[in-house]
């Protein structure tokens, strides 16, 4: 850890008590090897840094071990639920359960393979006194092709909606502007889209955005879920579908 991040996290715990209210949403589609582990972190950080807070697990139609995790946990903490679809919907489908049943200020969503350690809110909740929206980035590059992923959604999302913003990791967002102002039944995609929409849309009704860095670790078990070519191919179907439906808005 750099040195100015641990001091940032240092100053952030003195902080506590103006921490928002806070629900991170964990995505989890077979994830028994990795959620243990993800879990634990986020339970004892959470405890120890946010006064309200609530984990809401979404079980995507896993098929393997990975439910019985999420309720082992839900079972001894009162803080952590679990709601779970029958089939595998994909990770906005997934958002969106999780964000219908959030009752705090915030949230943020999280993969549950850990990538995105939770621990990094305290650099992001700061962020929260200067801007609506807080978006990250790596600061800890990763691999070339997922770099070059992300320049290429940025650009493509700057030539669908007008709005260049920045958005390579985690993201706390007002949960009042998801459900009331935006809707979350407006967002069709139900893939890892469903985040730029969102972003964008609210961007678009004059809502601030700030960006942090964030650390990003190597998956320790299993393959990305996300980075296939048929999901690459279906997320830039969703952006232009994106463009067209902005322009029937604004011509409406």
């Amino acid at each position: 850890m750099e040195k100015s991040d641990l001091m940032r996290r240092k100053k952030f715990k003195k902080k506590k008590m103006q921490s928002p209210s806070i629900t991170v949403i964990v995505l989890a589609y077979n994830e028994e090897q990795n959620l243990p582990r993800m879990l634990r972190e986020s339970v004892d950080w959470l405890k120890e840094n946010i006064n309200e807070w609530a984990l809401i697990v979404v079980d995507d139609g896993s098929s393997d071990g990975t439910r019985a995790v999420a309720d082992e946990w839900a079972a001894k903490e009162e803080h952590v639920r679990v709601l779970a679809h029958e089939t595998n919907q994909g990770m906005g489908a997934g958002m969106k359960t999780g964000i219908q049943a959030t009752r705090t200020e915030y949230f943020t969503i999280i993969a549950g393979d850990g990538q995105h350690p939770t621990p990094e809110l305290a650099v992001m909740v700061p962020g929260l006194q200067e801007a609506d929206i807080v978006t990250t980035y790596h600061r800890n590059q990763r691999e070339i092709h997922r770099r070059t992923l992300s320049w290429g959604f940025r650009k493509a999302m700057a030539w669908a909606c007008g709005i260049d913003f920045v958005l390579e990791g985690i993201y706390l967002f007002p949960t009042r502007v998801a459900v009331d102002d935006i809707g979350l039944d407006r967002i069709p995609g139900n893939t890892f889209f469903f985040s730029f929409e969102l972003i964008a849309r609210a961007l678009r009704q004059g809502q601030s955005i700030t960006v942090r860095p964030m650390l990003v670790r190597r998956r320790e078990h299993g393959q990305s879920k996300v980075a296939s070519a048929s999901r690459i191919r279906r997320i830039y179907g969703e952006i232009m579908d994106f463009r067209r439906r902005l322009a029937r808005e604004e011509a409406s």
